[in-house]
C-alpha cells in the first residue's frame, strides 16, 4: 500500500471562518477517530465534524479560538477527551500513531503531528498553504519560529496538511520556502537599519515596500518579531 492511500481515512473539513489571515478558513482534519482542531463553533461546523467519525479524541495544534474554540462543544457532544500541550501531550508523545512536536514561534503552545508512516505533517499554523504566518509579539516569537521551521525541515516530510489553505505536496520546497522568506526579509530589515531608518514606519517603507496597504498593520507586528530578534527593541 502506498503512502498516499493509506492517508485516504484522512478527511479535511474547513471551518466557515475566511479572513485575511485564516485564508478559506480552518481546516479541522479528522484523522481516524482523532480530530486535528475543531475549529470555531460557527456554521453548524462541530456538526458536521461529529458526523463523520466516532470522535474518540480532540489534538489541538494550539488554543487561539479559530482552531480551538470549538474544541469544549465538541467535546461535549462526543465525550472525546480534548489533549493539548501542557494539557497531557508533551514534546515527542505519540498520540493515536501522531506524534506530537513542540514547535513554538507562532504560539507558545503550539504543536505539529507527524504521521512517520506517510510522511505526512499536519502543521496547524507553522505553515499555510498559501501566504506566510503571523508571528508576532509578544506570544509570537521569531527566533523560536525559525528553529521550529527548522525542525520540521529535518523530518523532511513529504506532505503537509495546514490549518489553513490547500494540502502541500511539495513539503519540503515550501518548508525551505518558509526559511528563505523570513532570512530576506529579515536581510532587508537590517539593510534599512544600516541606512538610518530609526522607526518602525521608516523601516516598513523600506523593507515592507512589497505589501498591500491594507496588510501593512499585518506587516508591523511582523516587523517587531524581526526587530526583538534582531536585539532592537529600542524601535519598538
Amino acid at each position: 500500500m502506498s503512502k498516499t492511500s493509506r492517508m485516504r481515512h484522512t478527511k479535511t473539513i474547513t471551518a466557515p471562518n475566511p479572513g485575511p489571515l485564516t485564508l478559506g478558513g480552518t481546516n479541522t482534519y479528522v484523522f481516524g477517530n482523532v480530530v486535528i482542531d475543531p475549529g470555531p463553533d460557527t456554521g453548524g461546523h462541530l456538526e458536521r465534524i461529529a458526523s463523520t467519525s466516532n470522535v474518540e479524541i480532540i489534538l489541538l495544534t494550539h488554543r487561539h479560538p479559530d482552531h480551538a474554540s470549538g474544541a469544549a462543544q465538541l467535546s461535549g457532544m462526543t465525550d472525546a477527551p480534548i489533549l493539548a500541550f501542557g494539557n497531557s501531550v508533551s514534546d515527542g508523545e505519540e498520540v493515536a500513531g501522531l506524534v506530537a512536536l513542540h514547535t513554538p514561534g507562532h504560539a507558545r503552545d503550539h504543536l505539529c503531528f507527524w504521521d512517520a508512516r506517510t510522511g505526512t505533517l499536519f502543521s496547524g499554523d507553522l505553515i499555510a498553504g498559501r501566504g506566510s504566518i503571523m508571528v508576532a509579539p509578544p506570544e509570537g516569537d521569531l527566533r523560536d519560529y525559525m528553529d521550529s521551521l527548522h525542525r520540521v525541515k529535518n523530518l523532511s516530510p513529504e506532505r503537509i496538511l495546514p490549518g489553513h489553505g490547500p494540502e502541500i505536496t511539495d513539503a519540503r520546497s515550501k518548508t525551505e520556502e518558509y526559511i528563505r522568506h523570513r532570512e530576506e526579509r529579515e536581510a532587508l530589515i537590517v539593510s534599512a537599519l544600516d541606512a538610518g531608518a530609526d522607526s518602525i514606519r521608516s523601516i516598513l517603507k523600506s523593507a515592507y515596500a512589497d505589501t498591500p496597504e491594507d496588510m501593512l498593520p499585518y506587516a508591523e507586528m511582523a516587523l517587531k518579531a524581526h526587530l526583538i530578534k534582531l536585539g532592537r527593541t529600542d524601535l519598538i
